[in-house]
């Protein structure tokens, strides 16, 4: 029989200040729903981390909030390899069960930082006469150890490593990243505002920024290129002056 307390306790998690509460490098495991919910749904059982062969996902501790004792993977330590099985046995649905291919999972994002990635150190400094502190190497662990290699990372110009939209979150690049002293990859959790974002990704969403910002009435998309279309430009000269000679006609230029 639920008592006052038990009712209490439910208010305060669902209620939790900290439902939005983001920080780097701190994942929910895959098929997680949206924080708000998942702060609802999930009853701190710990099934997904007795059932996870490699120890990827653990409990929060005290230090993080109000969220204690729901499941979280630290890509630092031990990244999530996308075995699948977490969603499987969450009662709850705070896991999504009908998640099961990994390229579908969204954990995060990637985000290389490309001033002390080996990397682009190397191209700065080779390819561009950049003068780097250190011996300049190749690496390019991010790319090999990535499970979807070319889809979720890709090699610009052979060898500046890019992450794109597919990019599960996983964390597999940041586990095993070799800059020292400090790592050149930090995964951003799904959700979480990036301003460092970089490649096709960046790009995409920086657009979608920008359309937003649009004025209420603006044509965008297939409604504006129709427009622009109707447009009839037959008769306009260009209203500047050219250092060349014009010939108005085609048999004028035939003629000279």
């Amino acid at each position: 029989m639920r008592n006052k307390f038990t009712e209490m306790f439910e208010n305060l998690l669902n209620s939790n200040p900290f439902k939005n509460y983001f920080k780097k490098n701190r994942l929910r495991p895959p098929g997680a729903v949206d924080e708000e919910m998942f702060m609802e749904l999930c009853i701190r059982c710990a099934r997904c981390i007795e059932v996870c062969p490699y120890d990827s996902i653990r409990r929060a501790d005290l230090y993080e909030k109000l969220q204690i004792g729901t499941p979280y993977v630290f890509p630092d330590d031990k990244a999530c390899y996308l075995c699948m099985r977490c969603m499987k046995v969450c009662p709850t649905g705070a896991l999504n069960p009908r998640l099961t291919e990994g390229q579908d999972v969204r954990m995060g994002l990637a985000v290389i930082n490309q001033d002390t990635c080996l990397n682009f150190k190397y191209y700065k400094d080779e390819m561009e006469g950049v003068s780097m502190s250190g011996t300049a190497q190749l690496c390019s662990t991010c790319y090999n150890v990535c499970p979807y290699t070319d889809s979720a990372i890709v090699l610009e110009k052979f060898i500046l490593p890019v992450i794109t939209d597919k990019c599960t979150g996983c964390g597999i690049c940041a586990e095993k990243c070799p800059s020292t002293p400090k790592k050149s990859i930090v995964i951003y959790p799904e959700g979480m505002p990036i301003e460092e974002k970089a490649g096709f990704y960046g790009r995409k969403h920086r657009v979608q920024a920008q359309d937003e910002k649009k004025p209420e009435g603006a044509l965008h998309g297939e409604e504006l290129l129709n427009q622009k279309q109707k447009i009839d430009g037959s008769d306009a000269k260009p209203d500047f002056e050219y250092n060349m000679e014009l010939y108005e006609t085609k048999d004028e230029w035939q003629n000279q």
